[in-house]
This record gives structure tokens, C-alpha cells and sequence, in this order.
């Protein structure tokens, strides 16, 4: 089975996935970051802004793609 890595970036911060994870094809590791980047978001602090990517890669380091996102919360005030 494929080993896909998630090298997670957050604005400026990089965060390299050095383990990797195993799954059956490039469709689940898409599944996979897109999966992640919510569970980041439903725990972001009203008022957070984030700018937040997977970068995708295979056992050989080549970037397969990545999934990104642009987030704001703002409460509404009334």
C-alpha cells in the first residue's frame, strides 16, 4: 500500500509530516487532508483567521498536490 505524507502549512509555519500514513490510492489521501483541515477548523477560537494547506507528497518527496484553505471567523454582532 502507498505511504502518502501531509506536511501541514499554517500562514508562515510549516509543520513536515515525517511518518507518513498508509492508504490505498491518492483519492484517500485527498479524503484525508480535506478531513483534517476541517477537524482543524471546528476548533479555531472566534475571531481566528487561518490560512491552512496539506501538501501532499509520496514516499519519494514528490508533491502530488495539496488542499488549501481560507478561513475566517467573525461573530455577528446585534
Amino acid at each position: 500500500m502507498p505511504r502518502y505524507f501531509f506536511d501541514l502549512s499554517d500562514s508562515c509555519l510549516q509543520f513536515p509530516d515525517k511518518k507518513g500514513t498508509e492508504l490505498h490510492c491518492i483519492d484517500d489521501a485527498k479524503d484525508e487532508a480535506v478531513r483534517a483541515l476541517v477537524d482543524i477548523i471546528r476548533i479555531l477560537p472566534d475571531g481566528a483567521y487561518r490560512e491552512l494547506a496539506y501538501t501532499v507528497r509520496d514516499d519519494s518527496g514528490r508533491q502530488l498536490m495539496q488542499v488549501a484553505i481560507k478561513f475566517e471567523l467573525q461573530p455577528v454582532q446585534g
